[in-house]
């Protein structure tokens, strides 16, 4: 089932959008990555629709930083349409790689990420083991996300 992001996000406010660029030129992903950008999101937005975008793996560059939210004139909810396009764009299996396999450990571990001999780790620095991560409790949150939806765990 296909959701338009227009049921999450207000598509008018991209029309308060006079492509100042400001959000562009302070955008951090812009500067190490060939990242879509807020303006050129907006632009894609407005003149190919939201299914143009969900397919562009450039979607997945973006920080969520919000300073292109600070730094826009007209104050357009940048941050929170790049989340609704991330959703969309899950929702159709649209996903990375690494981000795939960070939710599918999350699911099995409670971590995002393997820490090879952590315990040791913490011992040498004088910390205390981590607490066993309640995995069924992180299952329910995945589950209520639907982001069991999207990948298998």
């Amino acid at each position: 089932m296909t959701v338009k992001i227009w049921n999450f996000f207000p598509r008018e406010a991209l029309y308060e959008c006079y492509q100042c660029a400001r959000c562009t030129g302070s955008c951090p992903a812009i500067e190490v990555a060939p990242a879509l950008g807020p303006r050129e999101t907006i632009l894609k937005c407005l003149n190919l629709g939201h299914d143009e975008i969900v397919e562009d793996e450039r979607l997945w560059v973006c920080c969520t930083c919000n300073v292109c939210e600070d730094r826009c004139p007209q104050k357009i909810p940048i941050s929170d349409l790049l989340v609704a396009l991330r959703n969309s764009a899950a929702r159709r299996g649209n996903i990375p790689d690494k981000l795939e396999i960070a939710i599918e450990l999350l699911a099995k571990t409670g971590r995002s990420m393997i820490v090879h001999q952590l315990d040791e780790m913490r011992a040498h620095h004088g910390l205390a083991p981590l607490l066993p991560v309640p995995i069924d409790e992180v299952r329910e949150i995945l589950k209520k996300t639907r982001l069991d939806e999207v990948v298998e765990f």
